[in-house]
């Protein structure tokens, strides 16, 4: 039997119909691989979930993190699942949960921070001035420290500023050490006080010679003169023979004058004068030059008014004194 004419006409226009519905209706969709090795139209979100997966395969998350990528490539294979079984809004949802689970894999970990750098080491000295004192003395102990929060120095000052300065006494030498800490750790340094004992007491001064016994001799020099005078020796006699009585003991010649002259010229006249009767006392043999002596006074101590002609003579006049050894 033929086919009838009017049927064959309808069929093509009724073919055009099916694929304008089936074209419009596929707008939201993706033609994609079956599950089964097939190809079919799938809303765009299952192609992406499923894109979404693989590319994290492929960037080997599923070693880095197995269980958070199995949990998104099964959240992607229930939407599949629940696609097919016709449940399309249920499927779509499940599908871009799993993309975001997908996408979300693995973050990249922050870094960690550089550890910090370590703390400098703390520097410290010490020095002493002056390092050598006397017993019973002080000194002055001067320091710095840098990179240090704390500092004491030993023995018997302690804690003390990071800079600074202190006086101390020591009795006897002493090693001084400042210990510096800061974050860095602990810094010494040293310094030594010598103490020297103190120097002994100066010898006392030797007692003056005591006088035993006293000449004053009347050989009076005429004015401005040291000569001793013809008219004296008589008096030097006794001198002499004063002298002889002591015998081993020192003997001191003690020249005067008047107050006639200056100060200077006079004390110059005193020394000739003492000096005129020590060398006639050597002369006459009655005493060695280690045992005798002279001086001469000037006008400092006179025994007369040097206001009168008398008293100027009375005063330039020479002493013998006999000393204690």
């Amino acid at each position: 039997m033929k086919p009838n004419s009017s049927v064959l006409r309808v069929l093509p226009s009724m073919a055009l119909l099916v694929l304008l519905s089936f074209l419009v209706g596929c707008a939201g969709f993706q033609y994609a691989p079956r599950r089964d090795g097939g190809f079919m139209f799938y809303h765009r979100e299952l192609p992406a979930a499923e894109r979404a997966v693989e590319a994290a395969r492929q960037a080997g998350k599923d070693r880095e993190c197995p269980d958070e990528f199995r949990a998104a490539e099964k959240m992607k294979d229930d939407a599949y699942a629940t696609y097919h079984a016709c449940h399309t809004k249920e499927g779509i949802a499940m599908a871009i949960e799993a993309a975001k689970m997908a996408n979300a894999l693995c973050p990249m970990k922050a870094a960690a921070p550089p550890p910090p750098a370590p703390a400098a080491a703390p520097t410290v000295s010490l020095s002493a001035n002056p390092a050598a004192i006397l017993q019973g003395q002080c000194t002055n102990l001067a320091w710095s420290s840098t990179n240090a929060t704390s500092a004491s120095i030993a023995p018997g000052v302690g804690s003390v500023d990071l800079n600074g300065s202190r006086q101390t006494c020591p009795g006897s030498t002493t090693d001084y050490m400042i210990t510096a800490t800061g974050p860095g750790g602990s810094q010494t340094a040293a310094a030594t006080v010598t103490v020297n004992p103190p120097p002994p007491p100066p010898p006392a001064p030797a007692a003056a010679p005591r006088v035993i016994d006293r000449l004053t001799l009347h050989v009076n020099f005429d004015f401005d003169k040291s000569v001793i005078r013809k008219s004296d020796i008589t008096e030097l006699q006794k001198a002499v023979d004063f002298v002889k009585k002591y015998p081993g003991y020192q003997v001191s010649i003690e020249g005067h004058t008047d107050s006639i002259g200056t100060d200077k010229y006079n004390q110059a006249l005193s020394e000739r004068r003492a000096a005129a009767v020590k060398a006639y006392l050597l002369k006459q043999g009655v005493v060695d030059s280690q045992r005798i002596k002279s001086v001469g006074y000037g006008e400092s101590r006179p025994i007369a008014d040097n206001k009168t002609k008398e008293g100027r003579f009375e005063n330039r006049r020479v002493e013998i004194l006999i000393l204690s050894e």
